[in-house]
């Protein structure tokens, strides 16, 4: 039968089982698809600098990527496609056109000739993974949608800046208290691997 929604907790049952899925297997996956998505970015990248592609090729390319990560994150930490609304596609829909006024900017960049294949791939990086923005507002909505009242910031699996570890040391806030994983508002910037917790 597979993975079913439950809206009262805000979690995936197993349909046949009724067992939970584990919220780190689905951050799991989260995390994968923005992996293969940054291997998807470095052969654009590699196309970008040597030529093969022009400018608005990798304009159009680059902005189905990361339109396309986007949306999966916010179907993964929203419940699937039978729980969005026109408020959440809007919500996609603003943080697109944030990213999206700044990749116009890179391309320029890129089509000046003024970055390497390395520099390339690691701004193509940054915009994969600012899509961890998404997932997180999908995911403080469900906290919000299951009368949750506090919120932890939590380290994940890499070096961190300042900020993420002074919100981590503040433990539980209310709600809405920190600004969401991946949303450019730390010193790392997307590159922030932290998730937030409920409860």
């Amino acid at each position: 039968m597979g993975w079913a929604w439950d809206k009262k907790v805000g979690r995936y049952r197993d349909q046949e089982t009724g067992r939970f899925l584990p919220v780190d297997q689905v951050r799991k996956w989260a995390n994968e698809s923005i992996a293969a998505s940054e291997d998807a970015a470095s052969q654009l990248a590699k196309m970008a600098a040597d030529g093969s592609l022009r400018a608005s090729e990798i304009n159009t390319t680059f902005r189905e990527s990361i339109k396309g990560e986007y949306i999966r994150q916010y179907l993964v930490g929203i419940g699937g496609e039978g729980r969005m609304t026109q408020a959440d596609w809007g919500s996609i829909g603003g943080m697109l056109k944030e990213q999206y006024g700044h990749l116009d900017d890179f391309v320029k960049e890129i089509a000046a000739g003024n970055l390497t294949e390395a520099q390339i791939r690691v701004r193509m990086d940054m915009y994969i993974n600012s899509a961890r923005e998404a997932y997180e507002r999908a995911q403080l909505k469900v906290a919000k949608n299951t009368d949750k009242k506090e919120e932890s910031w939590m380290l994940g699996q890499s070096e961190h800046c300042d900020d993420c570890l002074a919100y981590a040391d503040e433990g539980w806030q209310p709600l809405g208290h920190f600004p969401s994983p991946g949303a450019g508002k730390t010193v790392c910037l997307t590159n922030c691997q932290c998730h937030k917790e409920y409860r």
